[in-house]
């Protein structure tokens, strides 16, 4: 059997409201709150294993649906991430990415997103694609749009476009494929997440909640890729 070696995880962060109720918190806003620690901690553990690329979900586009004080309280958990992680980023060498319709957000998180992003554009050690207000159906339909400007302006030709003009105008342009999700929480579905990228993806679902997501579990995973031989037929 041959060895893998894992390029590009990707994670759906799921379970930290139910993981605040269990816990007997006041707000299931204290559970995003512990998420967001576990996901520094997951890029640590990314760093330890040599894995250059991690994806993670962290405000979908069906996410716009919760009540407004939860999306408030969210966005004001991001807002803060961006401010105090930014320095430990930078000294750990990883990049930030913010990926999918950034447009909706507030000028103000627009900005966090974009200094985060301009602070670490040269750091190498690991990338971290954060999801924001995304969704894989919606950045699939928002690269047709991009096409199909390209064939108004008479750019290319119908008989141009192939899985690499497509690719080439996904949010993940530059990034290679998912080779693992993983989704914590017990639920057994992707949600929209990375539609394309993850065409090939081995997936690992867990009932672990995602504040209670543990290093042991993550080596197990990626120990698990890394001995399997995957066959994609092409």
């Amino acid at each position: 059997m041959g060895e893998n070696k894992l390029n590009h995880v990707g994670v759906i962060m799921d379970g930290n409201r139910r993981w605040a109720k269990k816990q007997g918190l006041k707000s299931v806003l204290m559970g995003h709150e512990k998420g967001v620690n576990k996901l520094m901690e997951l890029c640590t553990w990314c760093l330890d294993k040599s894995v250059p690329y991690l994806s993670v979900y962290a405000f979908s586009t069906e996410n716009w649906n919760r009540s407004q004080p939860e999306i408030e309280g969210l966005f004001a958990i991001m807002e803060k991430f961006f401010r105090e992680e930014l320095g430990d980023c930078i000294e750990k060498g990883i990049r930030i990415k913010a990926v999918g319709d950034i447009g909706r957000l507030g000028k103000k998180q627009q900005a966090l997103i974009s200094d985060a992003q301009h602070q670490t554009a040269e750091c190498k050690n690991l990338v971290v694609q954060i999801a924001i207000s995304y969704g894989g159906k919606d950045e699939i339909t928002r690269s047709v749009r991009k096409i199909a400007e390209k064939l108004k302006l008479g750019e290319i030709s119908s008989d141009d476009i192939t899985e690499k003009t497509i690719e080439s105008c996904l949010d993940t342009a530059d990034i290679p494929p998912i080779d693992v999700v993983i989704r914590t929480g017990g639920n057994h579905r992707l949600s929209n997440f990375f539609t394309w990228q993850t065409a090939y993806s081995e997936i690992y679902f867990t009932d672990t909640l995602w504040p209670d997501f543990s290093r042991e579990e993550f080596y197990q995973i990626v120990a698990d890729y890394e001995g399997v031989s995957i066959n994609m037929g092409r």
